[in-house]
């Protein structure tokens, strides 16, 4: 006995698996000499077995599933084995496979999981009588044990498999969904950023619109009393009462509105076509050589209207000597970002003097652009977060916090500059660096 052991522990000994069920099998079967051993793992809900293992006549074949119903299989799941050392069939009428296959003898032993439950059956056939079954079935007890450790291993390694696969499936689909959350974001972010910068286009329009309604205003008027003189001097003349200083009054009359119509016409034409490169600029961002401080000039013209409301004081200082070569429309978002930023955030509440000074140099190769106002200034926090999309101080008003942000890429990215805030102080200051081949 102690040989047969051992010659079955040395025939499993690193083995697992399958390959582990069919060499304990092969062992077994050689061991007890049984005509048919098998290895096979119980379903009891579907009252089913299915072999791990199968030895006809010393070989092994094909696993084979078969129902409990009217076998002696079906007792092990009620004890801890189940023997038939001779005329099983007459026991078990209604079992065909042992009537086909011709069995007599029958020794099944349980095998038991970690909680004690049956989960599989050790099962050896004879189609004689059997002569030692205490033997067999102490062999097959001896190494239930081992063969439920494995079993249970691949019920783990399965369920870990499936676990795997549904972990898998999982992170692919959230993966999937965040890809999806992300593009939506991405493109909710570009329009945003588009509506920005209509937004400054918009100050701009403001801006024009109410700079163009005084000359022409003005025009209107001018052509009106050019009207009304012509219209008194041709009732006169058809009266035959024309008098020489009459027509000199309505030539003087028509003359100083004629020059009223034609400067204000002229001036209602210069804003138009300065608010339409303005907004070309904006929008296409197409190199250009520029004289900054006549550009920043224009800029500041077209956002007066806004300043102008909030009675804030803007000065222009500096000097540039020569046109650089850059992108106007960077610089015109770039100033009515930091323009509309002061009004909403630096002025929000009313001030006595409020005053925004632009300083434009010429330092070291570079162009230096110098933004402060007197208004409330930073927080920490807000020091900390300004460049940030999304971030704002004021969103109940309708801000989505993506001025500071775009301000910051045309910069870093379009202009190849580089900025900086001003150490705290009263109001709010930044210095902008940039190339002057930008």
């Amino acid at each position: 006995m102690e040989n047969i052991i051992k010659d079955i522990i040395r025939g499993v000994s690193n083995t697992y698996g399958q390959a582990f069920f069919e060499q304990i099998c092969l062992a077994l079967d050689y061991a007890v000499k049984a005509d048919y051993t098998f290895i096979a793992s119980l379903k009891p809900q579907m009252y089913e077995a299915q072999t791990l293992a199968l030895v006809a006549n010393g070989k092994l074949v094909d696993n084979i599933s078969y129902s409990l119903k009217d076998t002696p299989c079906a007792g092990v799941l009620e004890r801890q084995s189940c023997c038939y050392p001779a005329d099983v069939c007459h026991h078990f009428p209604n079992d065909p496979m042992l009537i086909d296959m011709q069995i007599a003898g029958y020794l099944g032993t349980a095998i038991h999981d970690s909680n004690g439950k049956v989960m599989g059956i050790v099962v050896a056939l004879y189609k004689r009588p059997i002569h030692a079954p205490d033997t067999t079935q102490t062999l097959f007890e001896l190494f239930s044990g081992r063969i439920s450790g494995e079993m249970e291993r691949l019920q783990y390694q399965e369920q870990l498999q499936r676990l795997n696969a549904s972990l898998e499936k999982r992170v692919e689909e959230r993966t999937n969904a965040l890809q999806d959350a992300i593009a939506h974001l991405k493109e909710a972010q570009e329009q945003l950023i588009e509506s920005e910068k209509m937004a400054a286009l918009g100050n701009l329009v403001a801006g024009v619109a109410h700079e163009v309604n005084t000359p022409l205003g003005v025009a209107i008027t001018s052509a009106s009393v050019v009207q009304d003189s012509l219209n008194t001097f041709w009732q006169t003349l058809h009266s035959g009462k024309m008098r020489r200083s009459e027509v000199e009054m309505v030539e003087q009359r028509t003359m100083e509105a004629m020059t009223l119509l034609s400067n204000n016409l002229a001036r209602a034409k210069e804003l138009v076509t300065s608010f339409k490169q303005t907004a070309a600029d904006q929008q296409s961002l197409v190199l250009e050589e520029l004289k900054l401080m006549d550009y920043y000039q224009n800029i500041l013209h077209l956002l007066s209207p806004k300043t102008q409301l909030k009675q804030i004081h803007v000065v222009l200082k500096g000097q540039v000597s020569r046109p650089v070569l850059t992108f106007p429309g960077a610089h015109a978002q770039i100033l009515t970002n930091l323009i509309n930023n002061s009004i909403n955030h630096g002025f929000a509440e009313p001030k006595a003097q409020p005053e925004i000074k632009i300083g434009l140099s010429e330092q070291e190769g570079q162009v230096v652009i110098h933004y402060q106002d007197n208004g409330r200034g930073l927080s920490e926090h807000e020091r900390l977060h300004i460049f940030e999309p999304f971030f704002t101080t004021d969103r109940k008003a309708g801000n989505v916090g993506l001025g500071m942000s775009i301000l910051f890429n045309l910069v870093t990215q379009k202009l190849k500059g580089q900025l900086q805030l001003d150490p705290p102080g009263e109001g709010f200051g930044i210095r902008i660096q940039l190339p002057l081949l930008c």
